[in-house]
């Protein structure tokens, strides 16, 4: 499920008066602009599960959005003709009149001073999917009679190679990235800092810890899909810190090429993992200049559409972990790579069979195949040189692909 976020942007525009809805059957149709919704006086409706819990209002004013297209909506009572303490409370359904399904909600800007009890809600409108938004006047009288503005921005999910991701684009985030949560925690977006001491805040993906700090990371990010061909050979860089907050970071992440944007993909095909991730540079602004770049490598057995999948696997409750750029792209030296450049020895075997080459590449993984094509072990590297171990295998003949960073080349192995 695509996480749910907050916008830090509006606009101003022309202030658009209609009756306001009353009910959820009876919701004004919104459009981009600006409104004033007048006196809160229809009929509040809970959803299953409820967005808010607690005290329940007295009344609501119901408005609803459609888009042809998927969109990334914003509504905001943030605007300098409302006072600070104007108390509003936005809550986003989807589903039916009948049955409203909680999609989005939130409260207070900030709740300590300078104290900013407007709000801020954006939310992922998918295209032909009807969307209803209840104000309430849970803190009543002051949140009556505020102007807020409604505004769309359509997502762009490029899937053009090289593919470039560095978060400049909150509708992108939130339009062309899954964020799966296995736990209390969730990837989210940030644009509030200046990681690089420019003086300009920097967008990231991260994670914060838990308040209490004793959750595990169980998080994914999953990008949109990518077009790939098999048999040829690609780059896929990841550049990432830690920061220390509120503990000093330790954070672990696997990177893993998916064919459907979900953990449980049929095609999950872990490329690389980095654990023991610190916070480099002693500053927040040191944070960019001093971030991590690492390249993995990965060659699709079929062609079709592949999603990058960045896994945060912490398994201790540490820091924070940040991803600044991911990149997609041909590895352009793959055809200057030839299997002259690996041996693989002894060949026949029995247990052990050992990997060289004479190229310093790093050998990042492989996986071998029985004669019918069927992958029968895969295994991580990660160095120059490695070890794997045949021993669980039937006697034959397989071919085993090494990938490594400077390419791909595939060896016949005999295990006797």
């Amino acid at each position: 499920m695509k996480k749910l976020l907050l916008s830090l942007t509006a606009f101003c525009g022309i202030l658009i008066s209609y009756a306001q809805g009353g009910t959820c059957a009876t919701a004004t149709v919104l459009t981009p602009g600006t409104y004033n919704y007048g006196t809160i006086n229809g009929t509040y409706q809970q959803s299953t599960p409820a967005c808010f819990t607690g005290t329940v209002p007295a009344n609501g004013i119901w408005y609803s959005y459609t888009s042809a297209v998927e969109v990334y909506a914003t509504l905001s009572t943030d605007l300098s003709s409302n006072l600070a303490t104007a108390d509003s409370r936005i809550q986003v359904f989807t589903g039916t009149c009948a049955a409203l399904t909680c999609y989005a909600a939130d409260d207070d800007v900030s709740t300590t001073a300078p104290v900013n009890y407007r709000t801020n809600l954006g939310f992922l409108a998918e295209a032909n999917v009807t969307y209803y938004i209840q104000f309430d006047n849970r803190w009543a009288p002051d949140a009556d009679g505020l102007n807020f503005d409604f505004s769309i921005v359509p997502t762009d999910c490029s899937d053009v190679l090289p593919y470039t991701e560095n978060w400049s684009s909150l509708p992108n985030f939130a339009g062309c990235w899954e964020i799966e949560s296995l736990d209390a925690l969730a990837w989210g977006y940030n644009n509030g800092n200046d990681f690089n001491g420019d003086l300009v805040d920097d967008p990231v993906a991260l994670i914060f810890p838990s308040a209490a700090n004793n959750v595990p990371k169980n998080d994914w990010l999953i990008s949109k899909g990518l077009t790939l061909n098999a048999g040829t050979n690609y780059n896929v860089k990841v550049k990432y810190n830690g920061f220390n907050a509120p503990v000093a970071a330790n954070e672990s992440i696997r990177v893993v090429m998916l064919n459907s944007p979900a953990s449980t993909a049929t095609i999950a095909d872990e490329i690389g993992s980095v654990s023991g991730i610190l916070q480099n540079g002693l500053n927040v602004t040191d944070l960019l200049p001093q971030a991590t770049t690492q390249t993995f490598n990965y060659t699709p057995n079929g062609t079709g559409q592949y999603h990058v999948g960045i896994h945060a696997n912490t398994p201790t409750a540490a820091g924070i972990i940040i991803v600044f750029e991911v990149v997609v792209e041909q590895n352009l030296s793959n055809n200057n790579f030839q299997a002259s450049n690996l041996s693989v020895y002894p060949n026949p075997t029995k247990n052990i069979i050992y990997i060289n080459n004479n190229l310093n590449a790093v050998v990042n993984s492989i996986e071998m195949s029985d004669l019918n094509g069927r992958v029968v072990k895969t295994q991580m590297i990660n160095a120059a040189e490695g070890q794997v171990s045949i021993s669980d295998l039937s006697a034959g003949v397989y071919m085993m692909k090494v990938v490594t960073d400077q390419g791909t080349a595939t060896k016949k192995v005999i295990k006797e």
